[in-house]
């Protein structure tokens, strides 16, 4: 049987600060005598209470820290890192990562961090993107070659341009063209003049002429975000274009961190001065007239001056807010989506590929999604050192409904089918779905038709003495160079009250 990912909260002690739940839970626990009253005072546990122990919460935390602030990080799972999530090698070799894969060249706050911290980053990783010359696709049940791709009768691309792009990359070229926003302007996709493009990606492609079947397959199959073509706002990938080409501008720099981008997160958590409570979900928070009250689900309660949300808004729905957010804010937090995820690892027990010789990875318009055949043994860069079904969209919905082993199972069913040199090539040893997780809802924040105009500008808004951080409140970067900001603007807002 595979390995089962935790999903889980059981705690361990990290190292003396990091204390799990269960550590003391009647009255009040032990904490440094500090923050027990001579920094924060006035019966509070910290300044700031930071929820959430991922790269935007750890950031926020570490500059407050900086800055003199006492502070205390709470966190639900296990772990520090949210959702950079690496497996260790001894589960799937080359240790491949279940979130967050690369950073860009002009990630200069994830960068900064990793030096300033003592990590070594090393060259990115393929994951769902291989390298040149080693994809094959699967359409309708054909194999194709990726030469073969253009002149074939499966090719929906009617424009000549077009016919060159392959089903496993969204049609970008036209998104660059369509792209509205001024060069190197990474705030356009927040103001209003922008607005009439907060439309479906399918109803602005189908605009731009290409044919239904185009659409679907460029932008509705195995889609980055969301779930398909209708689900996905224009404007969110014109920004999306518009952070690719400013990244572009970094050709030789950014990377993976070595060992693991969860590296970084806990490299991050060991400079911390401050308590991490880990294992320690949260159940309610007030903001009231002196302070916030944060109830954890152990019925613990914690009191600090300020408190900073760092976590998916899909997580936040099972917290209570006191006072309610204003409508908008409130609208956001029940409604932004989060890309559905279904991940299966399987370990290599022979050389598919030259039974077939056909290229080792495959892109399918079916139920396993991409089939990418992973090369991260930096010692031998050509052996595969392990395979993965990454899959999104509503396949990864109907993945979720189901049990591991009935998911596992029907996915690689319908590989061996697909591919016949597969059968008896592959073991699955890792299943992991970001959908089922419930700190997680989902791989990462994407927005729908018409949710850009409606809360983007007020959904970051303090909320009396709550703030908000997260990659999806970032307003300039995506991913971590996303999450890193956005712990940077909640601490420059604290401080502003502080």
């Amino acid at each position: 049987m595979p390995h089962k990912a935790p999903q889980g909260t059981a705690g361990r002690l990290v190292r003396r600060r990091f204390i799990a739940a269960g550590a003391a839970l009647a009255g009040s626990w032990m904490l440094p005598r500090a923050l027990r009253g001579a920094q924060a005072g006035n019966g509070l546990d910290a300044e700031v209470i930071v929820v959430g122990a991922g790269l935007a919460g750890l950031n926020t935390a570490l500059l407050l820290e900086e800055m003199g602030v006492s502070v205390m990080v709470v966190e639900a799972t296990s772990r520090f890192g949210g959702r950079l999530h690496t497996v260790a090698d001894h589960i799937v070799p080359g240790h491949p990562e279940l979130g967050a894969n690369a950073a860009g060249g002009g990630y200069a706050r994830l960068l900064n961090a990793a030096r300033q911290y003592g990590l070594e980053i090393g060259p990115m990783r393929p994951r769902t993107e291989p390298r040149e010359g080693e994809m094959l696709f699967c359409i309708q049940g054909q194999l194709i070659r990726e030469e073969d791709w253009p002149g074939h009768a499966l090719n929906p691309y009617r424009q000549e341009w077009a016919r060159q792009m392959p089903p496993s990359r969204p049609p970008y070229r036209l998104y660059a063209q369509l792209n509205p926003f001024p060069e190197s302007d990474l705030g356009a996709w927040r103001r209003p003049e922008f607005a009439q493009w907060d439309r479906s990606v399918g109803e602005v492609l189908t605009e731009a002429g290409l044919a239904a079947a185009a659409v679907e397959l460029g932008a509705g199959l195995n889609s980055g975000y969301g779930t398909d073509h209708h689900d996905l706002s224009a404007l969110m990938m014109f920004h999306t274009i518009s952070f690719a080409i400013h990244q572009a501008n970094w050709p030789d720099a950014g990377g993976a961190a070595k060992g693991g981008n969860q590296r970084i997160p806990e490299a991050m958590a060991r400079h911390l001065n401050g308590d991490a409570l880990l294992s320690s979900p949260v159940a309610a928070v007030a903001s009231e007239s002196d302070r916030v009250r944060i109830i954890l689900e152990d019925g613990r309660r914690l009191n600090a001056a300020r408190a900073v949300i760092a976590m998916p808004f899909s997580a936040l729905r099972r917290i209570a807010i006191d006072p309610e957010p204003p409508a908008a804010q409130k609208a956001a937090i029940d409604q932004l989506g989060y890309t559905p995820c279904t991940q299966i690892h399987y370990a290599v027990k022979q050389p598919y590929w030259e039974r077939d010789g056909m290229a080792p990875s495959m892109w399918t318009d079916a139920l396993p999604g991409r089939f990418m055949a992973l090369k991260n043994d930096p010692g031998n860069p050509e052996a595969v050192t392990s395979c993965l079904a990454y899959i999104n969209g509503h396949a990864a919905l109907k993945l979720a409904h189901m049990d591991e082993e009935a998911a596992i199972a029907a996915v690689s069913a319908e590989l061996f089918r697909l591919r016949p040199s597969l059968k008896g090539a592959l073991a699955p040893v890792y299943l992991w779905k970001w959908s089922n997780n419930p700190y997680a809802g989902g791989a990462y924040a994407y927005w729908k038709p018409g949710q850009i105009t409606a809360f983007a500008a007020t959904m970051a808004q303090p909320h009396g003495r709550i703030h908000f951080a997260g990659e999806h409140t970032a307003q300039l970067n995506r991913g971590m160079e996303g999450a890193m900001e956005s712990g940077e603007r909640a601490a420059l807002e604290i401080l502003e009250h502080l």
